[in-house]
């Protein structure tokens, strides 16, 4: 074989080893690619896997937490626990209360405090290898559906209608110009008109006229609108006939038999919940945070740490100027007095949150109040109801003072004292009256008619009022709380709490 002809057979063999090193080479790395991609979905399929375990664990927490709080033993918001929901598998539930989302300019605020913010958290780890989890997040917000308020005491409600209830057998002073506008119950002797005029002809023809004024469509500015329940034998006889014939009540006997207070004084809310499981407030002491003399405040409830607006006083207390108040004022001290004495002063109770199912409106007390609750010279408004343990008394002083009580007075001793312009001398009052009833003989025209009319133009003494509690007409009813237990209870048709999912987010 020639030279040349072995040269040409060695170049073939050498590039068959090349190409078959080439591929060698490509079945290699196909088998490589292959092989990794065999792991790659492999381990996409158990990291898919443990994502679908930590889902269903964190559902699984979900569900436990909402059948919780609709059991009675439910521990309640601020609470966590844990549990397994497979051997790789786990869930951690917390309960906070509130939604975040909700801020102080959303309408929905008020809703702040009956709002439970539930996140789950489910976990799924890797059984050869721990360190490697997956995680899933479920967040659920939920609103109570208030069903009932906690019970009232026995014969709360026949309390509802009154615009004044007094309780004790004491004397209840009533000084005109003053007005109770809506039923009134009485249970200590009426002393009507005790101060001025203190004459009984004076007296009995300045009524006679307040009734002729209303019946001629004048006005009706009578001390009592009626009607009126009272204990018949502890009024005297010008008591009843003054109420009756001269002012036109309508007077019935009351019946009371017991002379107790028909709901208990609270001694110490030191905290309150809302519902059953729900967090613990705890009211603040006035004293405390603003001294013993509020003046120039705006005091409101607060939906995070304080929901009812409940302000706790625990001894003397003097509300001044420029004081605004939402709320209900427990006055616990029972030796001590709560004043009012200031200009553009407001103690408004606020509707409680409305229970499922009705329309109507409920509020707690504006006042509860154990020792005196006494009003001097001012321009007071209270909205709402007060309940006083002991003395409730309108102070003498100037016919300008200006006191509403919109809602409903329950007390045990009432006094409403005379305005210091009335404070004549019996002379003056005579002369008054003699001259009155000569004009009125006179058959001059332009003669007035009416004792009080005479009285307003020749000495100013006001024949309209400032001094008013009146039910109103709104259709508001007042609950007298167990403040040790919480607000909201579950229905008696319920095994436990209702709630309403506002909103569900997964995977966070």
């Amino acid at each position: 074989m020639s030279c040349n002809l072995r040269k040409r057979c060695s170049k073939r063999r050498g590039m068959a080893v090349i190409l078959i090193l080439g591929m060698l080479a490509m079945t290699l790395a196909l088998s490589y690619a292959t092989l990794r991609g065999q792991a790659t979905t492999a381990q996409l399929t158990s990291n898919l896997g443990r994502g679908d375990d930590a889902r269903l664990a964190a559902e699984s927490g979900m569900q436990i937490a909402l059948r919780r709080m609709t059991e009675s033993n439910w521990a309640g918001t601020e609470t966590t626990f844990t549990g397994s929901a497979t051997s790789t598998s786990a869930y951690s539930v917390s309960y906070v209360t509130g939604d975040e989302r909700l801020t102080t300019s959303d309408p929905q605020y008020g809703e702040y405090p009956y709002r439970v913010t539930i996140t789950s958290t489910g976990t799924a780890t890797d059984p050869t290898r721990p360190n490697i989890q997956s995680i899933y997040k479920i967040e659920a917000v939920v609103q109570l559906a208030r069903r009932t308020l906690n019970p009232a005491p026995s014969g709360w409600s026949n309390l509802q209608a009154p615009a004044v209830y007094q309780w004790a057998n004491q004397p209840a002073f009533a000084q005109v110009p003053m007005r109770i506008e809506g039923p009134a119950t009485f249970n200590g002797a009426i002393r009507l008109c005790a101060e001025a005029p203190t004459d009984s002809t004076h007296q009995e023809r300045y009524l006679e006229d307040l009734n002729l004024m209303r019946l001629l469509g004048q006005g009706d500015q009578r001390p009592f609108s009626g009607p009126l329940a009272v204990v018949v034998a502890r009024q005297s006889e010008e008591t009843m006939s003054a109420l009756t014939s001269d002012l036109g009540l309508v007077v019935s006997e009351s019946g009371i038999t017991a002379t107790s207070a028909p709901v208990t004084c609270p001694t110490c809310v030191a905290s309150y919940r809302l519902y059953p499981g729900g967090k613990l407030y705890m009211p603040p002491v006035l004293q405390s945070r603003y001294g013993g003399t509020l003046m120039n405040l705006t005091i409101g409830p607060d939906p995070r740490t304080n929901p009812l607006g409940v302000l706790r006083s625990t001894g003397e207390l003097t509300i001044c100027n420029n004081v605004n108040i939402t709320g209900t004022i427990i006055a616990e001290s029972s030796s001590s007095d709560l004043k009012i004495c200031g200009q553009q002063v407001t103690i408004a109770a606020p509707n409680l949150p409305a229970v499922e199912g009705s329309s109507q409106a409920w509020q707690l007390p504006a006042f509860i109040v154990r020792d005196d609750l006494r009003i001097l010279e001012s321009s007071v408004g209270i909205i709402g109801q007060a309940v006083v343990f002991d003395d409730f008394e309108v102070e003498a002083s100037s016919q300008n003072t200006q006191f509403l009580l919109n809602g409903q007075l329950l007390t045990a001793s009432f006094a409403v004292r005379g305005r210091t312009e009335w404070s004549l001398p019996s002379n003056i009052w005579t002369a008054r009256y003699n001259a009155f009833v000569a004009q009125q003989y006179s058959l001059l025209p332009g003669s007035v008619k009416f004792f009080p009319v005479w009285m307003q133009s020749t000495s100013n003494l006001m024949v309209q009022p400032n001094l008013k509690i009146q039910r109103g007409n709104s259709g508001v009813k007042f609950h007298w709380p167990d403040w040790g237990q919480p607000l909201f209870q579950k229905d008696s048709a319920d095994t436990g709490l209702r709630w309403n999912v506002v909103r569900w987010t997964e995977n966070l």
